[in-house]
């Protein structure tokens, strides 16, 4: 025990000051494009950020998560060089798709013909740097992914200074700037990895265990963006970018969440696959205690709510102030699940992860024209709870009729 806590110590300090980097950086930005914008230009941008969540959610399925669980059990450079040339293969695709969403006759589209290679450029400097840190983060170089997290805050002043900020260049600005960032990665990446043609036992592995969670992250996008696409298209694009705006804001938790993702994870990985359950109670202590404290923290946004939302939007986003106390109660929600959505992962039970995002999915959309029509953003954050409580029950009762814990 006192050997484990001296490596979370001296690691964890680490891994949650470039997460406060990293999450902070993007809380920042987002406050400081909401006040730079007009909320409609906002809205917009929050809808290709969205988009570009489900591209990262595909990456990391096929590639980045099967890399970690792999990481934990037997690691060797041909691992990293194959999944280095997948994202770039991966990128390639994804471009492609861009280009053709062009031709498709939906005015809700219209901002990818008039945007296309500020969107392009947007899109790929964003999935690239996310591949980069968090396969640098699994290999343990803490201290190279601070520096290029440090250097993505150059966006700051590039942004800040210019007087009529338009959309395109937010997107140029900010793609061009995530790609300078993550040279430093992909120079580690080709210094420290072995490349190879001949990688078919990676590319089995990769098919194998990235199938259901690529199926899970296509659908557990659509879960958690459902209700704020569709409330877009309900309720306008003030209404997304509120709700954007806010769950943005929420990024404070994501801070504390990414680090449990990202570090808390593949280490309880590495300790289930070692056998070493004492370990393993310390580090399920560690994680409640730091929930017990989020959960402090949510009260207190809740309390403010009103401050909040002046603070961070401004005057023109007042009348949304009680969408931070509804989405504080789905925080609480996702928190409490937490342990049970760590122990799916490292289980490697991913066709129940898949199923619980289907389950969560399919109540979407039965539910979202009642919930959306009748109560508005009101609805749209409930269907957004609902979801999450759904999801939990399912896994805690697959967990308990298999028998099966990451915690014993």
């Amino acid at each position: 025990m006192k050997k484990l806590r001296e490596i979370i110590s001296g690691q964890s300090s680490l891994v949650f000051a470039d997460q406060l980097i990293f999450s902070g950086s993007n809380f920042l930005l987002t406050f400081l494009l909401a006040r730079k914008l007009n909320i409609s230009d906002f809205g917009y941008f929050s809808g290709i950020l969205l988009s570009t969540y489900l591209l990262v959610g595909i990456s990391n399925s096929i590639l980045v998560q099967p890399f970690q669980i792999m990481s934990a059990k037997n690691f060797d450079k041909k691992a990293l060089g194959f999944v280095f040339q997948a994202s770039l293969l991966l990128m390639l695709i994804f471009v492609g798709v861009l280009f053709l969403i062009r031709f498709l006759p939906f005015p809700a589209l219209i901002i990818f013909r008039t945007n296309l290679l500020a969107v392009i450029i947007f899109i790929i400097g964003y999935i690239l740097q996310d591949f980069l840190r968090k396969i640098l983060l699994t290999l343990g170089h803490l201290k190279l992914v601070i520096f290029i997290d440090c250097l993505f805050t150059v966006i700051f002043p590039l942004l800040f200074f210019q007087k009529d900020l338009s959309l395109a260049g937010v997107l140029f600005s900010i793609g061009i700037v995530n790609l300078i960032a993550s040279v430093p990665g992909i120079f580690y990446v080709l210094k420290n990895a072995s490349f190879s043609l001949q990688n078919r036992i990676y590319i089995n592995y990769h098919i194998k265990e990235g199938k259901w969670l690529l199926s899970a992250s296509v659908v557990q996008w659509f879960s958690n963006n459902f209700f704020t696409l569709i409330a877009g298209v309900y309720l306008g694009m003030n209404a997304l970018g509120a709700l954007r705006l806010v769950q943005s804001f929420f990024g404070i938790i994501n801070i504390a969440l990414q680090t449990v993702e990202n570090y808390f994870l593949p280490k309880l990985a590495q300790l289930h696959y070692q056998n070493r359950p004492v370990e393993k109670q310390d580090l399920l202590k560690i994680l409640n205690r730091g929930m017990f404290l989020l959960g402090g923290i949510i009260v207190i946004i809740f309390i403010f709510s009103q401050y909040f939302i002046v603070l961070i939007g401004g005057e023109k986003y007042e009348a949304y102030g009680f969408v931070i106390r509804l989405i504080s109660v789905l925080y609480i929600i996702i928190i409490c699940g937490y342990s049970t959505r760590i122990s799916i992962r490292v289980l490697e039970q991913n066709k129940a992860f898949f199923v619980g995002y289907c389950i969560s999915f399919v109540f979407s959309l039965l539910t979202f024209h009642f919930l959306l029509k009748y109560f508005g953003l009101y609805g749209a954050v409930s269907g957004l709870v609902m979801n999450q409580i759904l999801m939990i029950i399912y896994w805690k009762i697959l967990l308990n009729k298999k028998n099966i814990s990451v915690w014993a």
